[in-house]
């Protein structure tokens, strides 16, 4: 017996009840996240005779701080909480970039290139969240344009949509409506004033 009696032995006996103890802990509870991802559809192609292009440079999309993959829920104190739940599968700027991009290759009277010497767009996503009562989810971009002679023409565009039932119901496809409305309306804008003449 003596033989099994080493401090050895002993530390491997309390390695081993500590081992099986701690296996007895209870996890702590935790809300599995969702995932909810915008859906774009391609815009149809417009009609191309007779127009003279907008040539554009789209710089990198970008979206504020505190806008990232957790949804955002406005309080009606008007606080932002993130939702324990739902997430988006990417993060928002690059949704918006993507509906950018769909916009500005179905348009015929824009044309985006990858020159220094063009206009360049920049837009930046400074608020996606989603309000209550009723629940809309809302947008809102800033589109910056900065001409070939460094004149900047900069706008805030804000827009909504209303989302139907409990989440996810039909937020991903008014996610994508939104993203695709809010490119349209600051794609238009800003090359209303860049062409000449207007």
């Amino acid at each position: 017996m003596a033989a099994f009696d080493t401090p050895v032995l002993r530390v491997v006996v309390a390695i081993a009840l500590v081992g099986s103890i701690g296996c007895q802990l209870k996890r702590p509870d935790t809300v599995p996240a969702r995932m909810i991802e915008p859906q774009m559809e391609a815009p149809a192609k417009g009609p191309v005779a007779g127009l003279n292009p907008t040539f554009v440079r789209l710089l990198d999309t970008q979206a504020r701080a505190h806008i990232g993959r957790r949804m955002l829920r406005q309080q009606p104190d008007g606080e932002l909480v993130e939702d324990a739940v739902w997430r988006w599968s990417s993060a928002p700027d690059r949704y918006l970039d993507t509906a950018l991009r769909l916009e500005l290759t179905s348009r015929a009277d824009v044309r985006l290139i990858d020159a220094a010497d063009a206009p360049a767009l920049a837009v930046t996503l400074v608020g996606w969240h989603l309000a209550s009562e009723p629940t809309r989810l809302v947008g809102v971009i800033q589109i910056q344009l900065t001409d070939v002679d460094r004149t900047i023409r900069e706008e805030l565009i804000k827009e909504s949509e209303p989302v139907s039932g409990e989440l996810p119901g039909n937020l991903a496809t008014v996610a994508g409506r939104l993203l695709q409305r809010l490119a349209s309306e600051g794609i238009t804008r800003m090359t209303t004033a860049a062409r000449p003449g207007a």
